[in-house]
């Protein structure tokens, strides 16, 4: 299984995809946002972009979404509602998120390494 399936089975297990390309195109940093939207939604659809338009002109975005997960990651306290993604995650989302920061590592995308490297740490 590829990391795009294994996106889309541990997330959105109907086959849909709540957010739209342009929306993430136009918005493309998850921290900034003002919606009030679910995590369990929001950050999956940015993933499930970075897969689909790595090759494209999506370095925002994905640069937007790697430094969003380092610091879900790095959370200690569920409370803090804009960065309780990992708290809200199964375990199953969880070995997802963390493979797709691997994904990101192996697939020469412009990321910060070691950044990633410490994130991948944090979701393991």
């Amino acid at each position: 299984m590829n990391i795009e399936q294994a996106i889309q089975e541990a997330f959105f297990p109907d086959g849909s995809v709540p957010i739209d390309d342009e929306f993430i195109e136009e918005n493309a940093d998850i921290a900034w946002l003002n919606e009030k939207m679910s995590l369990l939604i929001l950050v999956p659809s940015y993933m499930l972009w970075c897969t689909r338009n790595r090759d494209s002109n999506g370095n925002l975005v994905v640069d937007g979404t790697v430094n969003a997960l380092a610091e879900y990651g790095r959370s200690k306290k569920p409370e803090i509602e804009h960065l309780s993604f990992k708290f809200l995650c199964n375990s199953t989302q969880r070995e997802v998120v963390l493979k797709f920061l691997q994904w990101c590592l192996t697939e020469e995308l412009l990321v910060n390494e070691e950044q990633v490297q410490r994130a991948c740490k944090h979701w393991g």
